[in-house]
């Protein structure tokens, strides 16, 4: 299961999907979080035959975010320089996902490229590219082992430097 945190990277997801369901016919995509873009995600589903391989969660209280976390096999969310510029500023998702120990893939862009170590503990691809998309995916899904190395290696990192605590001193000896 590969869980989407954003409709914006839903619409990618789900052209990228044909391209993974070729290797892995079981896999779905669990697309977490509501907002008006829903109906036009499940009509692109529609559209592409995959309506039955693509879950639409709506909100998820905490408890019900972490089983979709427990439950997926890879969490992707492949960003991208919007028109005006606009990015994922500093890639919290990615990190919050290494922390449940899960691989990663995200787009080339601002706080994905910080937050995901490319080979390390995730992959990084031109999040405009529905066949990059599909293909970082099927290299994730491909190798489990190898996967699953990359989810241990992102706990690690989070652990590491990411948490709360860490980002705390740093800001207080800056306010000092």
């Amino acid at each position: 299961e590969v869980y989407a945190p954003d409709p914006a990277a839903g619409c990618r997801l789900i052209d990228a999907l044909p391209g993974v369901l070729v290797g892995h016919p079981g896999a779905e995509l669990l697309i977490v979080g509501q907002g008006p873009d829903r109906g036009r995600l499940e009509a692109r589903a529609a559209a592409r035959g995959i309506e039955d391989r693509v879950r639409f969660a709506g909100y998820l209280d905490a408890a019900a975010l972490e089983r979709a976390y427990a439950a997926a096999d890879v969490f992707a969310m492949p960003c991208r320089e919007e028109a005006g510029g606009d990015t994922e500023g500093y890639g919290l998702v990615f990190l919050e996902a290494g922390l449940r120990g899960l691989p990663v893939l995200g787009g080339r862009t601002a706080g994905a490229a910080e937050a995901v170590v490319p080979g390390e503990t995730g992959v990084l691809v031109d999040g405009d590219d529905p066949a990059a998309v599909a293909t970082g995916l099927r290299a994730l899904l491909d190798d489990p082992a190898a996967a699953a190395a990359m989810g241990r290696r992102g706990r690690a990192r989070v652990e590491a430097a990411h948490l709360p605590e860490h980002h705390a001193g740093r800001l207080l000896e800056a306010l000092r």
